[in-house]
């Protein structure tokens, strides 16, 4: 697989949140898919090359890289960090 192909299946895999995801959840912060999808972006696209090639080297915690979440019903109105949108709760 080329560096291309892995940057590509790596973007596709931290995208994907499936039915009901409400955001992203990101160095302690609370992101909007679309401002979590930049990130996302940003981070793959600088991610070094000759790391992905080996797939233990992923990031997969919410310090390195977005987490899908789903919120459901929450208390406490959550909003993104990045523009302000409101998300859930309250």
């Amino acid at each position: 697989m080329t560096i291309e192909e892995n940057r590509a299946r790596l973007l596709a895999d931290a995208l994907s949140g499936g039915p009901g995801l409400d955001g992203y959840a990101y160095q302690a912060d609370v992101h909007c898919v679309s401002c979590a999808r930049a990130i996302i972006a940003e981070i793959v696209a600088s991610y070094p090359a000759c790391s992905i090639t080996d797939t233990s080297e992923i990031p997969c915690s919410s310090d390195e890289i977005p987490q899908p979440i789903f919120f459901g019903e929450h208390e406490i109105a959550q909003h993104c960090a990045e523009c302000g949108e409101y998300l859930y709760g309250g």
